[in-house]
């Protein structure tokens, strides 16, 4: 692992030196939340977001500029927030919970008191809801939910995806092919498309994009890969954001691109839309601005010998999207 983690890092780095350009709009996170990775944002403009190291969620309100905490460190089991997730439905906010720090100066806070799981938080107070183990330990990573309410959870530790009902109780396997990428940090951001019943999802490790059929009896059909003009650069999130164009935040670059899919050939075309933000992870969605999450990854994800400090406040950047 330790391999993979500087392997990691070699290529996260290149983005750590380059900051934002001066004119985009920020949200600032609290001096205690450290290595953000996830962000969701509601209708109305709240953002949520997670730290990898503290275990907690904090919270920005519609035209605030700064993050406020919301959901303390380790509540209802969490240990390192990643995937976030808004259910405006039923008023709960989702989040991937796992044990991401085990080296160098990222070490999470939590790291090794409770196994990796989606919680369910109230939306609107932060009260804890339900927490659901992933069945035989993995990594929760990124979440994404249909139009009837399932909850579908990326592993990056396997070749699956998981899906959790509306009311469900318990995290079931929807599909587990070793062609998605059978190595350990693989899976990584998805998203659903509920007009044509699929499931994007995109490998971290090659690059690479696929989509899987949402069968009418809510199982998986066969995943196809979607052939990409340019490879990704260590995909992470990953959001569609309109008919056949989806939006994929690169860790390896620091940056964006836009993917056009053509659904007759399973080809996709993708441009580049920024570079130089400072080791980001994924991304919220809203008015047509991808608002990025610069996790200064290279510090946390690193050898001990290898680490540096982090440069805070950490932050959401805004970049408009074409």
């Amino acid at each position: 692992m330790l391999k993979q983690l500087t392997k990691i890092v070699s290529i996260t780095s290149l983005a750590i030196s380059l900051t934002a350009t001066a004119s985009a709009a920020t949200i600032e996170l609290p001096k205690e939340h450290t290595f953000p990775e996830g962000v969701t944002v509601s209708s109305n403009g709240t953002f949520y977001i997670g730290s990898m190291k503290e275990g907690s969620i904090s919270r920005a309100l519609p035209g605030t500029n700064k993050a406020v905490p919301f959901i303390e460190a380790g509540s209802n089991g969490l240990v390192s927030v990643l995937g976030l997730y808004v259910d405006e439905t039923d008023n709960i906010l989702w989040a991937c919970s796992s044990d991401a720090g085990h080296l160098g100066y990222g070490v999470s806070n939590l790291m090794g008191t409770n196994p990796p799981a989606v919680k369910a938080f109230d939306l609107t107070t932060g009260a804890a809801k339900g927490s659901f183990d992933l069945p035989g330990g993995g990594f929760c990573n990124d979440l994404t939910m249909d139009k009837k309410g399932t909850l579908y959870v990326t592993d990056s530790w396997s070749p699956r995806i998981l899906k959790l009902p509306r009311a469900g109780t318990k995290l079931v396997e929807w599909i587990n092919d070793s062609a998605l990428g059978a190595d350990q940090w693989s899976l990584n951001g998805i998203d659903v498309d509920n007009s044509l019943d699929l499931i994007y999802v995109v490998n971290q490790k090659v690059g690479s994009l696929w989509q899987i059929p949402i069968e009418s009896n809510g199982g998986s059909g066969v995943p196809a890969e979607i052939l990409l003009s340019k490879d990704l650069r260590r995909p992470d999130g990953l959001k569609l954001i309109g008919p056949n164009t989806l939006a994929a935040a690169e860790g390896g670059s620091g940056g964006m691109s836009i993917i056009h899919v053509n659904q007759t050939e399973h080809k996709g075309e993708v441009s580049r839309v920024s570079d130089g933000l400072n080791g980001i992870a994924t991304f919220a969605y809203h008015n047509g601005s991808a608002w990025i999450v610069e996790a200064q990854g290279g510090n946390f994800w690193c050898a001990p010998e290898s680490c540096g400090k982090p440069s805070p406040p950490f932050r959401l950047v805004e970049v408009s999207l074409p």
